[in-house]
């Protein structure tokens, strides 16, 4: 039911009896709001099957994605710890399911359980590390550069860190600019600007990169 990075998987048997003994499990479809950016909802939520996005949307409607979820991720945990409103949405990217934990069930489980309260932890520190890599990446990178590093990303995602990988399916050019923060227009021209140098390449459902290692030097990581 879990990837190996997963929150889910960094728990033990006896934490996951404790939420499945406490949660409901629900089914959304695809393009379903399982909460909505500023709603007051505090419960928080399991990916079981399927994908989701963190996003919210500019005044002029622009979507910034923050991160997509698989199965085994959390979500909606910031509202129950801190008693605010939601501060992003989460849709449905395909159908799934995802087990629904009451906010009093959620902070019984993180009082009494340390292992849980731990790996709990772990995930809001990895999130605060990623957080902090976008704001450095918006804030001083070109969208070439922010492109890149979204590429790179991608692929490490797939399993690869080197040589030529495939990522599938292949993002939409809304997607891209969603996860980079510009608009469309921008990622197809940077797209197409790599496809003439042959760094990437379309195979079917597939968007193929031919060398990883040429891509993390157009990226200039480490550099501003």
């Amino acid at each position: 039911m879990t990837a190996s990075a997963s929150f889910l998987a960094r728990l033990g048997e006896a934490d996951c009896a404790a939420l499945v003994a406490r949660w409901t499990v629900g089914r959304y479809e695809r393009d379903d709001m399982i909460i909505a950016h500023d709603e007051g909802g505090r419960d928080v939520f399991f990916v079981l099957e399927g994908r989701a996005r963190v996003t919210v949307f500019s005044e002029q409607g622009r979507a910034v994605a923050f991160r997509d979820m698989e199965a085994g991720d959390i979500f909606g945990e910031l509202a129950a710890i801190d008693g605010k409103a939601r501060s992003a949405s989460v849709v449905a990217l395909e159908p799934m399911r995802a087990a629904r934990l009451p906010e009093a069930a959620f902070r019984e489980i993180v009082h009494t359980r340390a292992t849980f309260t731990w790996a709990l932890l772990e995930h809001l520190s990895t999130q605060v590390r990623r957080l902090t890599g976008r704001v450095y990446e918006f804030s001083t990178l070109v969208v070439r550069k922010r492109l890149i590093r979204e590429l790179l990303r991608l692929a490490e995602k797939a399993g690869q860190l080197d040589g030529q990988t495939s990522i599938t399916p292949v993002p939409t050019h809304f997607e891209l600019a969603a996860r980079i923060s510009t608009h469309r227009e921008a990622v197809s021209r940077e797209m197409s600007a790599l496809a003439r140098r042959k760094l990437i390449g379309k195979s079917g459902a597939k968007l193929i990169i031919h060398d990883i290692g040429a891509l993390r030097a157009l990226a200039g990581e480490g550099e501003g």
